[in-house]
């Protein structure tokens, strides 16, 4: 380090660095000298030094073992987070991921993913710069929990580089963003629709039976913790149409009566079903049973906190490729380590189409609730019951929200089937590359289909 270098360090932080920078591999031995860099990259971190900062990690080698990777990772926050240097750092995140999965073994999974999060951001930022080869790259090698998304990029990344289907890439790319606009407006926000009142939709329920309640809220015997709230497979649901409607209304395909469809034993779709009446005698009826006894279950309520109130694409991040399903008994050790717990996910609002007629419904509060809620309670100096004004002002709110709804609905249809058309006209297409192609198509719709 020249003299330069040490311009706007106090003085006990420039006494620190000369005497780190003193030590040697030959000296002092390998452990002790790693040791040394990564404590003058944090003293040129915290006085914003990060080019220098770099430069010290850079001194730790390949042939050092698994530390390498961990100095590598440092390398590209510097360089990505704090140096603005989009080129370097993705020299650092694509060795980091070409090579650290045999050295992080022993790394927790959520560690890693946030890894890979900040390299996907890397890799569409190429791909919107229509760098097309460092995104594709890149987008091969992130998997975990973004190998849904990953996948989708690296497929429509190929589209895109050949000439002959480019429009179709971008036609699919558009695509995933009405998606991910669509399901923004799904996601309930919990917020409230003026300042000086609570949240509508603050509270929903889940109805079930005792003994499920009990399992959830009681510690069973040689276990530190209550049972988590488990997602069932879309297989189990009591509706067979689930998952068909979607493609129906994008194909336009009328259906005049209901039949069971062939499960794709490829997919597996968990869910769990929740609801903004909490005191239901139907759905007492039909889902709170315990020994087939009508209305014998419990009515669970659960608080904004219980679920992720912000990023709404997070839930995509739960969608694997080529992840291999595991069946576990009820009763099973959920604290063995084969079962991954995942993070809290946004709440995302149903949508009910008659297949006949296209209307559609959005989940909602009914108009009871509100009164139940506010009771005879009258707004100050007036004669109108609150519970009236509230449910006006929640169902102007839901108005706005089922019409931006149909909006972008709209849209999503009308982009699948150009894309769809624009795929027919392409005459030296092979069977191959077109079934890829409706593969493709049916991933990215992928998440809203069991809305």
């Amino acid at each position: 380090m020249n003299s330069d270098d040490l311009k706007g360090l106090d003085e006990a932080t420039r006494e620190e660095v000369e005497k780190l920078l003193k030590v040697t591999r030959e000296k002092d031995g390998d452990e002790e000298y790693i040791s040394a860099q990564f404590e003058l990259e944090d003293y040129m971190d915290k006085n914003k030094k990060y080019e220098l900062g770099v430069k010290y990690l850079k001194n730790i080698r390949e042939d050092d073992g698994a530390i390498y990777y961990k100095a590598l990772i440092l390398i590209f926050a510097n360089q990505y987070f704090f140096m603005n240097d989009l080129d370097a750092s993705y020299d650092s995140i694509f060795e980091f991921l070409e090579g650290s999965e045999y050295a992080f073994n022993d790394v927790k999974e959520d560690t890693f993913d946030s890894i890979r999060g900040d390299a996907f951001g890397v890799a569409k930022k190429y791909f919107y710069q229509e760098n097309y080869i460092k995104s594709l790259n890149l987008f091969k090698l992130i998997g975990g929990s973004y190998s849904y998304q990953s996948s989708c990029y690296e497929k429509i990344c190929k589209l895109k580089m050949n000439i002959e289907t480019k429009k179709i890439g971008e036609m699919s790319n558009d695509l995933k963003g009405k998606v991910e606009e669509i399901i923004d407006i799904l996601k309930l926000d919990f917020l409230p629709l003026s300042e000086y009142e609570q949240a509508p939709e603050r509270k929903l329920a889940h109805y079930t039976g005792t003994y499920t309640t009990n399992k959830l809220l009681s510690k069973e015997e040689n276990k530190d913790k209550p049972s988590a709230f488990r997602l069932n497979t879309i297989n189990n649901v009591n509706d067979p149409s689930e998952g068909k409607l979607l493609t129906n209304y994008l194909e336009s395909t009328k259906e005049t009566s209901f039949y069971k469809p062939d499960f794709d034993e490829n997919l597996h779709a968990f869910i769990s079903c929740f609801t903004f009446n909490h005191d239901s005698l139907n759905q007492f009826r039909l889902y709170g049973k315990e020994d087939n006894k009508e209305a014998s279950g419990v009515s669970l309520v659960f608080n904004k906190e219980f679920f992720k109130e912000t990023d709404s694409q997070s839930g995509m991040n739960n969608i694997f490729i080529n992840r291999t399903i595991k069946n576990v008994n009820n009763d099973s050790d959920e604290d063995d380590g084969s079962a991954k717990r995942i993070e809290k996910q946004p709440v995302m609002r149903c949508v009910y189409i008659d297949p006949t007629s296209d209307y559609i419904h959005l989940a909602q509060r009914n108009r009871l609730t509100f009164f139940r809620e506010f009771g005879r309670e009258n707004l100050e100096g007036g004669s109108i019951p609150k519970a009236e004004i509230e449910c006006t002002e929640y169902e102007n709110y839901i108005d706005k929200k089922t019409e931006d709804f149909r909006e972008a609905f709209v849209e999503l249809k009308s982009i699948y089937n150009d894309a769809i058309d624009k795929k027919k006209s392409l005459k030296k297409l092979s069977k191959e590359d077109s079934d890829k192609i409706d593969s493709l198509l049916d991933m990215i719709i992928l998440p809203l289909k069991y809305l």
